[in-house]
């Protein structure tokens, strides 16, 4: 089947709670490959329900929409979208002529007493409008759906499907967003970079590596890496790695079971595996 996440990270220790509270989140683009062919596109459903079992099997609860995952419908996205087990998020993914969303807009999460509210977006330079749907510019939506939940958010973290341009000018006019994952354009895993008071990063692609990412929190403002020298007290810290998903790792047995059906199912249909 492939990899079972893309652009995945682990962001944990957000709060000095001893227990280490951990979320796993996908950004988006992880339901189907690019390029994806009418005649591979049976499989690569088949593929994206497995993807979405296993991702909810190992805890994850959230997914932003990328430009890839419309590739299989929307009718398909909404099986998947099933609060509150299951959520995925983007603002800018509209009914046609509105500005109402077609998935959830935002997800609360706690991590260590802290209340994330996470949002979505996804890049509409890249997505034609289709049957019932658009998918607005960030422009028109995000500063007020942020404005809308800063108040009540400890921690606000976005899953953009823009590119590291998008997602920096993003960071100058939104500055009360504390972290971007991303799921653009770049090949490889990116570096967290910060611009003013924004954490941006991004994994590989494909399941081949997770990133993780430890956070000592602060409060909203200033970020430095742990390693990094300074004086600076009020200044939220992090630091990352990105983990090699190699085949010699153990299996998770539920998981695993989950792939040896969906293999089945394809054989059975006569479907290339993904």
């Amino acid at each position: 089947m492939g990899g079972l996440s893309k652009k995945s990270f682990f962001v944990k220790g957000l709060s000095n709670d001893p227990h280490t509270p951990a979320m796993l989140i996908n950004s988006g683009n992880m339901l189907v490959k690019k390029g994806v062919t009418d005649a591979e596109l049976p499989a690569a459903r088949i593929g994206a329900e497995t993807i979405v079992e296993a991702t909810r099997t190992m805890g994850g609860e959230v997914m932003g929409v990328g430009d890839l995952d419309l590739a299989v419908g929307i009718a398909q996205l909404r099986s998947f979208h099933q609060p509150p087990g299951f959520n995925l998020l983007t603002l800018n993914l509209v009914q046609t002529g509105t500005s109402k969303p077609l998935f959830a807009p935002v997800h609360w999460q706690k991590a260590g007493g802290l209340n994330v509210a996470i949002l979505g977006l996804t890049d509409h330079s890249l997505v034609a409008s289709g049957e019932g749907f658009q998918v607005i510019p960030w422009q028109e939506c995000l500063e007020r759906a942020v404005a809308e939940v800063k108040e009540k958010a400890d921690f606000i973290l976005l899953l953009s499907n823009y590119g590291l341009a998008d997602n920096q000018e993003i960071a100058r006019k939104v500055p009360s967003i504390d972290c971007i994952l991303q799921a653009g354009h770049v090949i490889g895993n990116m570096q967290p970079t910060v611009v003013k008071n924004t954490l941006i990063s991004q994994t590989e692609i494909r399941g081949k590596y997770v990133g993780v990412l430890d956070i000592d929190w602060n409060g909203h403002g200033r970020w430095r890496e742990t390693t990094a020298a300074s004086g600076d007290g009020a200044a939220s810290t992090y630091s990352h790695r990105f983990v090699a998903l190699k085949l010699s790792l153990r299996n998770d047995p539920a998981v695993e079971a989950l792939v040896k059906e969906a293999q089945r199912r394809l054989e059975k249909m006569g479907l290339p595996q993904q």
